[in-house]
């Protein structure tokens, strides 16, 4: 008996490894994960914000989000679910800061402000995990808008 299973122990010694899992990899074009959670936050926060912007008197900061948004949306690799609806983010108005912007002027200017600088915020730490070259084209033009908009006061 001791014989039989000291042969099989033998036997399964010479046997190869059991084959182990590959690698994660990443797409073959680059957009991954990052570059997907980060457009669909960013679709979400633009959405959001035209909600805000609509209140201004301020084309260029609407047609910059559209602009975004239309690019965005190219990005996207499967349809788009807004997984931050009713969320309190960088960036994103909520439903109640709209609320009370559609009613004060003074909160309107802060809140807009606030989603400047705060998004502005999230578009550059995105910069620096974005490999997706077209991705990062879009992460560019982001800052650029919200640079510019936030000079112009």
């Amino acid at each position: 008996m001791t014989a039989l299973l000291l042969a099989g122990l033998l036997a399964a010694c010479q046997q190869a490894p059991p084959p182990q899992p590959p690698p994660p990899t990443t797409p073959q074009n680059g957009y991954g994960a990052t570059e997907r959670a980060f457009v669909e936050l960013a679709i979400a926060t633009d959405e959001q914000a035209l909600k805000l912007l609509d209140l201004t008197d301020s084309a260029s900061l609407k047609e910059n989000r559209n602009i975004e948004l239309t690019e965005l949306r190219k990005l996207l690799d499967a349809p788009y679910v807004n997984n931050h609806a009713g969320h309190d983010m960088p960036g994103m108005p909520t439903d109640a800061e709209i609320q009370l912007a559609s009613t004060s002027p003074d909160a309107l200017k802060q809140f807009v402000r606030t989603h400047l600088t705060e998004s502005l915020e999230v578009v550059r730490s995105a910069g620096s995990a974005i490999t997706h070259p077209p991705t990062a084209e879009v992460v560019k033009l982001m800052e650029r808008h919200r640079t510019a908009e936030l000079a112009a006061g």
